[in-house]
């Protein structure tokens, strides 16, 4: 049977039986107050403004002052790149294939990249990792939401863990209702030799995620179960008012009573 599930990879989308459901991690971020991140902003604005001091007279202030907004924002996007080489690097190691420290243009992979790739490799042959479901998309038929799952895998001592990539400073705390959302999904599709297939999602015994720097990895254990799931539910009526139009809510101001207009 075909599956219900067509995901859009240039738009990052999901539609379940034609329709637009929403998808894990952009319901997290949309719901979710990350007040870290503010700082974080604000830091990497004050540093490029720092080192490119020197560039007022010759950008002219305006420009100069839109370049020092950009900066964090280049800052995150070559965060978030060298994140998919990752995940490319995690497609080549699952497919038994060895790392090609190549992006499509034919451009070297950055240093720290491939020095992850090669944490990521050391956790897969330590750890005795055999790849069940790698890189496909879950859904949840009733709830309706959609996501795509780094990796489930059954390690050494004979478990089956959720497994997921995370290369920035830390693991946080959304990591855990992410990984609960996939665990608690009705189903997974998988490729078949007809095309794309709807399955039962995977039991698993636990999820993690694989932490992977240039100097080394950690697996760090995440809360996953049907509590945890039930506030990634309350998010999503959340994420779906942040789209909603804003006109909408706001009427136009009311004359003052008794006086004509």
């Amino acid at each position: 049977m075909t599956s219900r599930l067509k995901f859009n990879p240039g738009r990052h989308t999901y539609t379940l039986d034609g329709k637009p459901i929403p998808g894990v991690t952009t319901t997290i971020r949309k719901s979710t107050d990350k007040p870290a991140l503010v700082g974080a902003a604000a830091r990497e604005t004050a540093l490029w403004a720092v080192h490119h001091y020197g560039l007022v007279g010759e950008l002219g202030e305006d420009k100069w002052v839109a370049a020092c907004k950009a900066a964090y924002r280049d800052q995150w996007n070559a965060a978030g790149k060298r994140g998919t080489l990752l995940h490319e690097a995690a497609r080549q190691l699952v497919a038994g294939d060895p790392i090609t420290p190549v992006d499509a243009e034919g451009n070297q992979w950055p240093d720290d990249v491939i020095r992850s790739a090669e944490q990521l490799a050391k956790f897969m042959d330590e750890w005795d990792a055999e790849p069940l479901i790698s890189e496909r998309p879950v859904y949840h038929s009733e709830h309706r939401w959609a996501g795509t799952l780094d990796l489930v895998a059954k390690v050494r001592d004979g478990r089956v863990l959720l497994l997921d990539y995370k290369t920035g400073s830390g693991v946080y705390p959304e990591a855990s209702m992410q990984l609960a959302a996939y665990r608690h999904a009705t189903h997974v599709q998988l490729e078949s030799t007809t095309g794309l297939e709807d399955h039962p999602m995977a039991k698993v015994n636990g999820a993690a995620v694989v932490w992977v720097r240039p100097d080394g990895y950690d697996v760090i254990p995440v809360r996953s179960d049907v509590v945890v799931y039930q506030k990634f539910l309350h998010m999503l009526p959340v994420a779906a008012w942040v789209d909603w139009k804003p006109s909408e809510s706001i009427g136009e101001p009311l004359p003052t009573p008794g006086v004509a207009s």
